[in-house]
């Protein structure tokens, strides 16, 4: 089950984390105001096959993001300097998955009604494929529903400073798109996401990424 399968199956808001501090562990030795490497030899080898790169070199982690799917699972997003973030889902102590995005727009619409259309109508939040940078996608999940579907939900705390502490809170409406890369025998995935950080605030993201393991990531 995804995590995105398992945001759609929740019946009640989870508790957020402590609003002091971070109230819980963070995976595989990440930090805020920490740093990461991607080991980027194997993308470099086939460089047209995917539709970005990930960033080179040692990226700072200037913020983190905490999302509780519910019953123990948990997704943490690790932001760096060059507009990407390292995804770790989490079942308790054990990791579920690893995910790589590269943040490669941002849509700023006019007025709060623009946002809520663009939410409840526009095709990149639901439609079963679209089109996108010249390749074509397919919705991640409800694969058996012909038609347009409702976005997901779900609320992310983000975290920054040193030592962390909350700092801001913004409500996800989403769409987990993906394409087969067969050069590199893994899926490269779109997530479309409309953030509402509050009534004056709201914007909507396309992030690029893929699945990673361990072994690409050097933490410090």
């Amino acid at each position: 089950m995804s995590w995105l399968d398992r945001l759609r199956g929740k019946s009640t808001p989870p508790a957020l984390p402590d609003p002091s501090a971070l109230g819980h562990p963070l995976p595989l030795g990440f930090r805020v105001n920490g740093r990461v490497a991607f080991d980027t030899l194997v993308f470099r080898a086939h460089p047209d096959a995917l539709t970005v790169q990930l960033p080179e070199g040692h990226q700072g982690i200037p913020a983190y993001g905490h999302i509780d799917l519910g019953a123990g699972h948990a997704l943490h997003r690790f932001y760096l300097d060059d507009d990407a973030y390292v995804q770790v889902s989490t079942a308790g102590e054990l990791i579920e998955g690893i995910k790589a995005f590269v943040f490669v727009e941002t849509v700023n619409p006019p007025t709060q009604a623009e946002f809520q259309r663009f939410i409840h109508g526009h095709e990149h939040l639901g439609a079963p494929s679209i089109e996108y940078m010249g390749r074509q996608w397919q919705r991640d999940f409800s694969g058996e529903a012909s038609g347009r579907i409702p976005p997901v939900i779900y609320d992310e705390v983000l975290y920054r400073h040193d030592p962390p502490r909350r700092d801001d809170d913004l409500t996800h409406y989403a769409m987990l798109y993906r394409r087969e890369v067969p050069e590199l025998a893994r899926d490269e995935f779109l997530l479309v996401t409309a953030e509402d950080y509050g009534p004056a605030e709201f914007l909507v993201t396309y992030a690029i990424g893929l699945d990673i393991n361990t072994a690409d990531l050097d933490i410090t």
